[in-house]
């Protein structure tokens, strides 16, 4: 009986530590930690400028918690494609490329007279503006930043529209 007692009594004891383990003993079951404020050069407004074509600059202002991690694509085929389009206030061309496994993950930069490619940047999840749009991130040898906002709610397909703006100026691709 006293043999029995010790061995329930070290069951719970062991299941009593797992849980503090799993959870970390800092908070309740469930319960989740805040997200830490993104960097103020996260949160910039771009230059709201109106394009030439008419249109105004997106919205690429995050939602906070939003950015934790890229949306989950209901449809996880072999999407890729490349979005091209132009910022024609800086006579640029541009193309960026999309995957279903990295989304928007590069973008091109190019000079239309002579077609060669002057610049390139890696981009990163940000999170979603309040109209539910995906926004997208980088820099330029980190000096000209590079925004790209997915112009639609919804998971990323064929003829969706991107608005990008580099160093202050926007434009807008197609995909194919």
């Amino acid at each position: 009986m006293i043999k029995l007692r010790i061995v329930l009594m070290g069951t719970l004891l062991l299941l009593g530590m797992g849980m503090v383990a799993c959870n970390g003993g800092s908070q309740p079951q469930g319960a989740t930690e805040p997200s830490p404020d993104p960097a103020p050069e996260a949160m910039a407004t771009p230059d709201p400028a109106t394009p030439p074509d008419g249109s105004a600059a997106p919205d690429a202002t995050p939602v906070p918690g939003s950015a934790a991690v890229p949306p989950e694509e209901p449809n996880q085929d072999n999407l890729e494609m490349t979005c091209t389009g132009s910022i024609t206030v800086n006579d640029i061309d541009f193309t960026v490329y999309f995957t279903r496994e990295a989304g928007f993950s590069r973008i091109e930069l190019k000079r239309p007279a002579t077609g060669e490619v002057f610049a390139e940047s890696f981009l990163s999840y940000d999170g979603k503006n309040a109209q539910g749009q995906a926004i997208w991130r980088g820099s330029v040898q980190e000096m000209a930043s590079v925004t790209l906002v997915h112009l639609s709610p919804n998971p990323a397909q064929l003829g969706d529209q991107v608005s990008v703006g580099y160093d202050g100026q926007w434009g807008r691709g197609t995909c194919r």
